[in-house]
């Protein structure tokens, strides 16, 4: 879908006969630009009443006027779309493009008003159990974003999609690696996939933040090594110790070897899903459990970091976590594996103590 693009506005300041400085704005540079604003006319630059009439200069945006079409132009090109997290941008562009279920191919060339309806939530429920599960769910919650934008700009005058629930709940609280799905996993892969599960259980990291992962992000300390990296989806500084298994992995990189997980050419992943889908992959290959992916390394972490000396309230601090629920999470572990729940247990309890203190 077309953007309207603000990068190519063309400006111009003039100075005129009374000495007043005049500024003009062109659709873009070059011979038969349209003018669509200046400086006199009383309206703010990225103000609704801006960006449509920079939209109406344009193929596209001519087509949308008067349509919802014309408020998502305006929220893509507006700094509450730019500001976004470069994955959330893209989710969202994803939401509203896809050539079937997409937002602009459902409502954008609907006339804006109907947004102004009551009907209007129920037509986006239907859409939305349409396309059902987590998808459905994201694709309403980015429609829902782009109507507080347009009332914002007062392009729709009434916010109908308001406290509309999540249908998708994942349940996923009680997925974990157990002790002999590592091993099988560890035993039966290629040394570059199992490196990547073997940090991800080490660390507790998001694939997100797996994939950035690097000698950088290591540190020395008094007593050993943490990690400290700034976290993709929670932007919150994570500071993990370096268990001993770790400390083997980092110590085994190739000094050339910026990156802690790279692919089997030896080149960093490109983008965070490569990871998953190769753990999945090899997970399919091995006949493991077909609910395991890389994601549910993270509550095996949280019990690793715990029999490496970690107090609760620390797993808690770098899993982003509430202290109730990590204790939950590692009390779930303990119940699920047997073979350790005696030593977890006891640590579970230590831990538990220390934090009542």
């Amino acid at each position: 879908m077309a953007r309207v693009n603000l990068t190519g506005i063309h400006r111009v300041r003039k100075k005129l006969a009374d000495g007043r400085v005049q500024e003009y704005h062109y659709a873009w540079r070059g011979k038969g630009a349209p003018r669509f604003w200046d400086s006199s006319s009383g309206v703010r630059v990225g103000s609704a009443d801006y960006l449509a009439a920079l939209s109406d200069c344009t193929p596209r945006g001519a087509a949308a006027k008067g349509k919802f079409r014309a408020a998502i132009l305006a929220f893509m090109d507006s700094s509450d779309f730019t500001r976004l997290a470069p994955r959330t941008q893209a989710d969202m562009r994803k939401s509203i493009n896809h050539s079937r279920t997409g937002i602009d191919a459902k409502f954008g060339s609907a006339p804006i008003a109907v947004f102004d309806d009551p009907r209007i939530r129920s037509q986006a429920l239907q859409w939305r159990d349409g396309i059902g599960g987590k998808v459905g769910d994201d694709r309403i919650r980015h429609l829902q974003r782009i109507v507080s934008f347009a009332i914002d700009r007062n392009m729709i005058r009434m916010n109908h999609l308001r406290d509309i629930r999540s249908v998708y709940k994942a349940q996923r609280a009680e997925i974990f690696w157990l002790p002999d799905e590592v091993d099988a996993f560890m035993g039966g892969t290629p040394a570059h996939v199992a490196r990547i599960l073997a940090i991800a259980l080490e660390t507790g990291l998001r694939p997100g933040d797996l994939v950035q992962l690097s000698r950088e992000h290591v540190h020395r300390t008094p007593h050993g090594r943490r990690i400290v990296i700034w976290t993709q989806k929670r932007k919150r500084l994570a500071s993990i110790p370096v268990t001993d298994r770790m400390a083997e992995l980092i110590d085994a990189t190739p000094a050339d070897q910026a990156r802690l997980i790279v692919n089997k050419r030896g080149q960093p992943y490109q983008h965070e899903n490569y990871l998953g889908d190769a753990v999945s992959s090899w997970r399919d290959q091995l006949k493991l459990r077909r609910e395991l992916r890389l994601y549910d390394a993270r509550g095996t972490a949280a019990t690793r970091l715990l029999e490496a000396g970690a107090d609760l309230k620390e797993i808690a601090t770098h899993m982003g976590w509430s202290l109730k629920h990590a204790s939950e999470v590692i009390e779930r572990y303990v119940a699920l594996s047997p073979a350790m729940s005696d030593s977890l247990a006891e640590k579970l309890r230590k831990a538990e103590t220390r934090t009542k203190l």
